[in-house]
């Protein structure tokens, strides 16, 4: 809309319209910036700066574009699930106690098998210092046994080759002399768990226990040892041989003694250690009243060193 400042506007009542601008009374042309307005009281010959009138132009607003959604996302994690990088000093001061307490566990498991070493050194210089108290205060000795007489029974017949062959049931009674020739040691042997056995050539003959009883200081004990077997059948070979021996009058036998013995110190009574001795006794017939040719024993008893 132009106007022109030498054509003279009559004075027309103020409208509102839809155009492109609007057109305000004065009463509230102070309601909006850039009005062009002039004072009542100054006159001007140009029609447009009446105070009757007021115009005022706004232009359209350009409507701005939507902001663009970025691609950034909140991810809500829980607390005990997050993960830290920790900084490069705490791996170094990791690595420095891992290595001190690796040197601690090691020095720690030197120093305990030190000790064990030292207290198992320690041990066996005491036991080996108190044998030798031992040895040389009491001086063992071992003790030696003689078979007496050695009565056969249930063999009768046995050299008979011709014979057929039969079952047997021997029996061996054994009269043994057992001597402790120690001044300050007694000897205890304990029946319960002795075992005597008689073999011939190998073969075993019988079983039998050895008796229980205490042998002081400086003692001879002589007593019968017992020994029974049954359903021995013997090869023709092993008869042949019984046979022939008997008729040199010496049939030889191995008689064999396993028993525990606890040895008397003074007052004080040691564990119980294996005794074992095999003796080699030859008789001249095979008969309850059989002699003894000949008689050999070997004594073992684990204890200290033994003289014999």
């Amino acid at each position: 809309m132009q106007i022109d400042s030498h054509e003279r506007l009559e004075e027309q009542p103020m409208m509102h319209g839809n155009g492109h601008g609007r057109v305000h009374p004065l009463a509230s042309s102070s309601d909006f910036s850039g009005e062009m307005n002039q004072s009542v009281s100054a006159p001007s010959s140009d029609p447009s700066s009446s105070p009757l009138y007021s115009f005022h132009f706004e232009k359209p607003v350009p409507q701005q574009p939507p902001p663009a959604q970025t691609g950034t996302y909140v991810v809500q994690v829980p607390k005990d699930k997050v993960f830290r990088v920790p900084p490069p000093e705490n791996a170094r001061l990791f690595e420095h106690y891992t290595r001190r307490a690796k040197r601690r566990s090691r020095c720690s498991c030197v120093r305990v098998c030190t000790c064990l070493l030292a207290a198992t050194v320690a041990l066996a210089v005491l036991l080996a210092a108190a044998a030798g108290v031992v040895y040389l205060v009491f001086r063992p000795r071992r003790p030696s046994y003689t078979v007496r007489a050695l009565a056969v029974s249930g063999l009768a017949g046995v050299g008979n080759a011709s014979a057929a062959p039969a079952a047997f049931s021997p029996g061996f009674d054994a009269t043994v002399r057992a001597d402790n020739p120690n001044g300050k040691i007694g000897v205890h042997y304990e029946g319960g768990r002795s075992r005597v056995s008689v073999s011939y050539d190998g073969v075993p003959l019988a079983d039998g226990a050895w008796p229980a009883f205490y042998q002081g200081p400086r003692n001879v004990t002589v007593f019968v040892a017992k020994a029974k077997g049954s359903g021995i059948r013997f090869l023709q070979g092993v008869r042949g041989q019984m046979a022939a021996a008997e008729l040199l009058r010496s049939v030889p036998f191995d008689v064999d003694v396993e028993v525990p013995v606890r040895l008397q110190l003074g007052g004080v009574r040691t564990w119980a250690v294996p005794g074992r001795a095999r003796c080699t006794v030859a008789v001249d017939r095979l008969a309850a009243d059989a002699k003894v040719v000949s008689s050999s024993c070997d004594v073992k008893v684990r204890f200290l060193s033994w003289r014999n």
